[in-house]
C-alpha cells in the first residue's frame, strides 16, 4: 500500500476471461467409399459447435442421410462467389472449391473481414466463422472430383486435400487456431 490505500499511477490489472473453446465442424467431400456416408453424418449429428457443409456432393449425402432439405439462399446471391444454402442443423452450406479457394487467398493474404463486411458471400461468411472458431476439423472426403481433373479448368481448382491442408496451415500458423483433419 506505497499510495495510502488510494489509486494512483502505480496500478496493475490483470483480468483472466475463462470459456469454452469454440469448436467448428467443416465437412467437405465425398468419402471415397459410399458405405462411410452414415458415419459422416453420424459425426456432423453429434458434433456441438458450428457446421459447415461445403460441397453440393457433401450437402446432398448430408441431406438424404439425415432426411433434411437444403434449400439455396438466393439472399446470399454475390456475383463473385456461389451463395450458400440453408439445412436444419447446418450453420452453411456452400459450394465446394471455389468457395474454399477464395476462403483460402483471404487467411493467405491476412485479409480484416471488416473490409468485406458490405460484401457478404459463402466465403466471407466462412471467414467469420473460422476467426470466431478456437478448434477447427475438418472431416474431408478423398474421393476425385472428375470435374476438378479437367485441364481446360482453372489452376486455381486445386485438389480438395491440398486446398484444406493450406486453409489448415495458415489457421494454424496466422491464427493460431487448433486443427485436426480427418480423412475418408
Amino acid at each position: 500500500m506505497c499510495d495510502i490505500g488510494k489509486p494512483k499511477d502505480d496500478i496493475s490489472c490483470g483480468v483472466v476471461y475463462f470459456r469454452e473453446p469454440r469448436d467448428m465442424l467443416v465437412l467437405t467431400g465425398p468419402p471415397v467409399h459410399p458405405e462411410s456416408d452414415t458415419e459422416i453424418a453420424g459425426i456432423f449429428a453429434s458434433f456441438s459447435g458450428k457446421k459447415v457443409v461445403s460441397g453440393g456432393t457433401t450437402a446432398n449425402i448430408i441431406s438424404r442421410e439425415m432426411k433434411r432439405e437444403v434449400k439455396v439462399n438466393m439472399k446470399s446471391y454475390d456475383n463473385t462467389m456461389p451463395p450458400w444454402s440453408d439445412m436444419e442443423g447446418a450453420d452453411m452450406v456452400t459450394e465446394g472449391i471455389i468457395t474454399l479457394g477464395a476462403v483460402s487467398q483471404m487467411l493467405e493474404q491476412h485479409v480484416e473481414i471488416d473490409a468485406y463486411s458490405e460484401k457478404q458471400n459463402a466465403a466471407t461468411r466462412m471467414m467469420d466463422m473460422f476467426l470466431d472458431s478456437d478448434r477447427i476439423t475438418f472431416i474431408v472426403g478423398t474421393k476425385i472430383n472428375e470435374a476438378h481433373q479437367d485441364p481446360t479448368m482453372p489452376v486455381e481448382l486445386e485438389i480438395r486435400r491440398n486446398v484444406i491442408k493450406r486453409i489448415a496451415s495458415l489457421l494454424k500458423e496466422k491464427y493460431r487456431k487448433e486443427i485436426q483433419i480427418r480423412y475418408f
